[in-house]
C-alpha cells in the first residue's frame, strides 16, 4: 500500500509540487486579499466617520453663522434708522400739510405729489394748528404790565425784537413740501439699498470669520489627539502651526466691530450718492412699471460699481491703515500688543486675502443680485394687475381662389391687439412708502426672509465650504 502510493508520488513528483504551490498560493493570496478588504474597509469607515464629523461641524458652524448675524442686526439696524430717517422727513411734512392748506400766503398745494392720496397721507397725523399758547386768528394781543418804560401795550420792546431776530435766524429755514418730497424719495431708494448692501456684507463677513475660527478649532482638537501635550508648536503636515486661544479667537470675531460701527457709514456714503446721481432726476409724479423699477435699481449698481465700490470692501469690512487701526483699539478700549498676537495677525492676513479674492467679489454680487430680486418682486404687490387681453375674434376663413382677399390692415391691428400686454404703472410717490418698508424689513423683519433668503443661497454655502476646507484660507 505504501509501496504503492510511494510509487505514485515519484510518478507525479512534479505534478503534486505544482499543485502544492498552487494551491499554497492560492490560499495566501486569498487571506492576504481578505486582510486587504478589512483594511479597506476600516480606513472607509474611518474616512466616512471623519467626513461626517466634519459635516456635522460644519453644518452646526453655518447655522450658529445665522444665529450670530440675527444677533448683530438689531445693533446696524438701529443706525441706518438713525442716519436715515425717513419717518422724520413724513413727520416733518405732516406739520406742515395743515398749515400751508389754512394760509393762503403758503401756496396751497399747488406743487403737492400727494395730490391723489398715497400710502402715507393716508394715516395723517392730528392737525397742527396754531402754536401753543399764541392767540388764535383775529383775537386780541394782550398786553404787559411792565411795559410802562418800553413802549405801547401790544408793541414788541427792542429787546422782544432783538430775541425774536435771534431766534429766526437760529431756526432753519423751513422747506416747501416738493423739498421734502424729494429728499424721501432719496433717502427711501438710498435706505434700502443701503439694506441690501449691508446685510449681503455682514452675512459673508460672519461667514468668513466663522469658518476660519471652525476651521482652526477642528484642526486644533485633530492635533490634541496625536500631538504631545506638552508641545505647544505641534503641525499638521507642515501647513498649519499654533493653536488658537480664547483670546485670540475673540479679539478676532470682534473684527464684525468695525463695519458695524465704521464701515458700513463709508458704504452709505457711496450708496447716497450712487442713489443721488440716478434718482435725482426722476420727477415724483412719474409713472413707471415694474420694469422701469427694476431699471432704476440696476442703475444704482452699475454707478456703484462704476466708482470702485468692489475695490473698498477691504477697507469697508477691516480696520487697515493706522489711523483706523488706532481708532478701532480706542473704541473698544484694546491695547496693540494684547490684540496682535503672531495668531491674530495671521488671520487677519488670511481674512484680507479672502475678501480681496475673486470669489468674494463673486459671491457678494451674486447675493445683490439675490436680494434685489427678491425686492422687486416684494414691490410687484404695489402694482395692480393688468388690464385683461382682449379676446381675439374668430379666425378669418381660408382665402379660396376667386374669392376677395380679406383686409390685411384689420389683420395686423387685431394681431397687436391680441399680442400687446400693457404693464400696469405707478406714480413714483405711491412707491416710497413700500420702498422703505422693505428697508426696514431687511434689516428688522421676524422672521427674515431677505437674510434667510441670502444665508442659504448656494454661493455662500460654496464660499463658507471653501474657507473652511482651504489649506491656507486664501482663494
Amino acid at each position: 500500500m505504501l509501496d504503492g502510493a510511494w510509487s505514485f508520488v515519484r510518478r507525479h513528483q512534479r505534478k503534486l509540487a505544482i499543485t502544492a504551490g498552487v494551491v499554497g498560493g492560492l490560499y495566501y493570496s486569498g487571506r492576504l486579499l481578505v486582510n486587504r478588504v478589512m483594511e479597506m474597509q476600516a480606513v472607509s469607515a474611518k474616512e466616512r466617520t471623519s467626513k461626517e464629523n466634519i459635516r456635522r461641524r460644519f453644518d452646526q458652524n453655518q447655522r450658529d453663522c445665522l444665529f450670530t448675524i440675527m444677533s448683530l442686526l438689531p445693533e446696524l439696524s438701529e443706525q441706518v434708522l438713525r442716519e436715515v430717517d425717513v419717518e422724520r422727513l413724513i413727520t416733518e411734512l405732516r406739520t406742515i400739510h395743515r398749515p400751508q392748506q389754512q394760509s393762503p400766503r403758503l401756496g396751497g398745494n399747488s406743487g403737492d405729489p400727494s395730490e391723489g392720496g398715497n400710502a402715507w397721507s393716508a394715516s395723517k397725523s392730528p392737525s397742527v394748528g396754531v402754536a401753543e399758547g399764541s392767540p388764535g386768528p383775529g383775537a386780541e394781543t394782550p398786553s404787559n404790565d411792565n411795559t410802562s418804560t418800553a413802549g405801547t401795550p401790544g408793541q414788541p420792546t427792542p429787546r422782544e425784537d432783538g430775541a425774536q431776530a435771534d431766534r429766526a435766524a437760529d431756526e432753519p429755514p423751513r422747506r416747501s413740501k416738493v423739498e421734502i418730497w424729494e429728499e424721501i424719495k432719496i433717502q427711501s431708494f438710498a435706505r434700502t439699498m443701503i439694506a441690501v448692501y449691508a446685510e449681503s456684507l455682514l452675512t459673508m463677513l460672519v461667514h468668513t470669520q466663522l469658518n476660519m475660527v471652525g476651521r482652526s478649532t477642528y484642526l486644533d482638537s485633530v492635533i490634541g489627539k496625536f500631538a504631545d501635550p506638552n508641545d505647544s508648536h505641534a503641525s499638521l503636515e507642515g501647513r498649519y502651526e499654533s493653536r488658537l486661544s480664547m483670546a485670540d479667537e475673540q479679539n478676532f470675531l470682534m473684527l464684525s466691530w468695525w463695519f458695524l460701527n465704521r464701515g458700513w457709514r463709508q458704504l452709505m456714503a457711496q450708496i447716497s450718492e450712487a442713489t443721488n446721481h440716478c434718482i435725482r432726476q426722476l420727477p415724483l409724479k412719474e409713472r413707471v412699471t415694474h420694469r422701469e423699477l427694476a431699471a432704476l435699481f440696476s442703475g444704482i449698481h452699475l454707478r456703484l460699481r462704476e466708482n470702485g465700490l468692489v475695490q473698498s470692501l477691504t477697507t469697508v469690512l477691516l480696520p487697515l491703515g493706522d489711523e483706523n487701526v488706532a481708532d478701532y483699539l480706542a473704541s473698544n478700549r484694546l491695547a496693540a500688543n494684547q490684540v496682535f498676537t503672531p495668531v491674530f495677525v495671521r488671520l487677519l492676513d488670511q481674512m484680507r486675502d479672502v475678501i480681496e479674492s475673486a470669489d468674494f467679489v463673486y459671491v457678494f454680487n451674486s447675493c445683490i443680485d439675490r436680494l434685489t430680486a427678491q425686492l422687486l418682486e416684494s414691490l410687484q404687490e404695489s402694482f395692480p394687475e393688468p388690464l385683461p387681453v382682449p379676446a381675439p375674434r374668430a379666425p378669418l376663413p381660408p382665402t379660396v381662389e376667386g374669392e376677395a382677399v380679406p383686409d390685411l390692415e384689420g389683420v395686423v391691428r387685431e394681431f397687436e391687439e391680441f399680442s400687446a400686454s400693457p404693464e400696469s404703472r405707478v406714480v413714483i410717490v405711491q412707491l416710497l412708502p413700500r420702498i422703505a418698508r422693505e428697508g426696514h424689513q431687511i434689516l428688522n423683519g421676524v422672521p427674515n426672509h431677505y437674510l434667510e433668503n441670502v444665508s442659504a443661497s448656494r454661493e455662500v454655502q460654496a464660499l463658507s465650504a471653501a474657507v473652511y476646507t482651504a489649506e491656507d484660507v486664501s482663494l
